[in-house]
């Protein structure tokens, strides 16, 4: 085995266990609020809805910096990313005290629409949508210069240290859902403080010009595809919130039948995602010096691999990992689930290699043909509205995570089209 190859299996090992325990660790804040301020969680949620609306910009920020930082291969380069990483921040801290002074006009409306006692929630959710949005740039420049132990004491402080203070703030102070989120902000900005300090020599450079034309062009496909990738893997539960009328709550039992399948669906992506994450600066450095790799090809088939022997698993043995992860309360209603998500996030992961590449490469044909798909998705699920509440709920839900599966195997059906197929286009320059 080459060294670029063992290096490549190291880094993915590490990796892999970083997200596994950085997603551990945001999942037992989920069980934390639910067992410690289970009034509030419903706030907690609403939050976290309101939160989430900086996804897009988070992904696209984080692909921005992580591709740039690692095509850079000149001075002026190296420049023009540390300059960009000094004036975004400043301009994110500035957006922040715009929002704080629209915040202050409204917050009284807005905690009565949200049902909160306060405002303090509010802003804590406001700083840790700002946080996450700087904390992203982090991200982005460390997974540039492949300093993946940076990145992966990142990931798992952002997950275990908002965890042990959330735990802190509501079992020793009683706090609620405003707790909650300033538990959450508090493990942010520890993660944002290890982040800052491991990655600080991209910020130590000389001022460069930066291609402002170019970045913005590369940043605004980014985030479109981060928004359709939010819709494609967030919209499902938002919509069956909203579908189940409350005489049938209880009926379809959702907190137990699909929320814990779709869970594990997500927690499968834990094993095979992170190798696209060490995949991507190896990508855009071989973009950028027109070099060959075979980072691709090993990613790739290693996420087959792995996937696959995890999808069987779960086909093979459903209720085990709902024994493991969940109450026996679940067994019953959420296992039937269990291997339609399994698959369906198998042909997630997948794509998500071949998309990676394609965004390590500068190459956004396929923006929007994935809007166009996040639609048809949203359209889909709208349309069966009627159908679903006519149908027994775990029929239901199985055709809610059959539609999730349909549109990921198009996705990557697009995906590789647009890797080894269609029109190549050579990709762009580094500025």
């Amino acid at each position: 085995m080459s060294d670029s190859k063992r290096s490549f299996v190291r880094q993915g090992a590490w990796m892999v266990v970083a997200t596994l325990a950085g997603g551990a660790g945001m999942t037992a804040v989920h069980v934390v609020v639910q067992r410690y301020a289970l009034e509030s969680y419903s706030q907690f949620k609403a939050l976290l809805g309101l939160f989430y609306l900086v996804g897009a910009a988070q992904g696209g920020l984080w692909n921005l910096f992580a591709q740039q930082t690692a095509s850079a291969h000149t001075p002026a380069q190296h420049a023009a990313v540390a300059s960009a990483a000094r004036r975004i921040s400043i301009g994110i801290l500035l957006f922040g005290l715009i929002l704080g002074g629209i915040l202050q006009l409204n917050a009284d409306a807005w905690s009565q629409q949200f049902k909160l006692p306060n405002s303090g929630a509010l802003w804590a959710t406001l700083g840790l949508a700002i946080a996450t949005l700087e904390l992203s740039i982090l991200r982005g420049v460390l997974q540039g210069q492949q300093n993946f132990i940076g990145l992966g004491l990142v990931t798992i402080l952002d997950g275990f240290g908002r965890c042990i203070a959330v735990a802190v703030i509501l079992i020793l102070f009683h706090g609620q859902a405003a707790g909650a989120i300033v538990g959450a902000l508090i493990g942010n900005m520890a993660a944002l403080a290890v982040g800052g300090w491991t990655g600080r020599s991209a910020f130590q450079g000389q001022s460069g010009a930066v291609p402002w034309n170019s970045w913005v062009g590369r940043l605004v496909p980014l985030i479109l595809m981060a928004a359709a990738m939010q819709v494609l893997t967030q919209f499902d539960n938002v919509f069956l919130q909203g579908l189940v009328p409350k005489d049938r709550v209880g009926e379809f039992n959702l907190s137990e039948r699909y929320s814990p399948a779709a869970q594990i669906g997500f927690a499968l992506t834990q094993f095979t995602v992170p190798l696209a994450l060490v995949m991507f600066p190896r990508i855009a450095r071989s973009a950028a010096r027109s070099e060959a790799t075979d980072a691709v090809k090993i990613t790739f088939l290693s996420t087959i691999i792995l996937g696959t022997l995890a999808a069987i698993g779960c086909t093979l043995l459903p209720w085990l990992p709902v024994r493991v992860l969940f109450s026996k309360a679940n067994l019953a209603v959420a296992t039937p689930l269990v291997p339609w998500f399994a698959w369906a996030m198998l042909l997630y992961t997948l794509a998500n290699v071949l998309l990676s590449n394609l965004i390590a490469q500068a190459k956004f044909r396929i923006v929007p043909w994935m809007l166009g798909l996040a639609a048809i998705y949203v359209a889909t699920l709208w349309g069966l509205r009627g159908h679903l509440l006519s149908i027994p709920p775990t029929d239901a839900c199985r055709l809610v995570a059959q539609v999730i599966g349909g549109c990921n195997a198009v996705l990557l059906g697009l995906a590789a089209w647009m890797t080894w197929g269609g029109t190549k286009t050579p990709a762009p320059k580094a500025p």
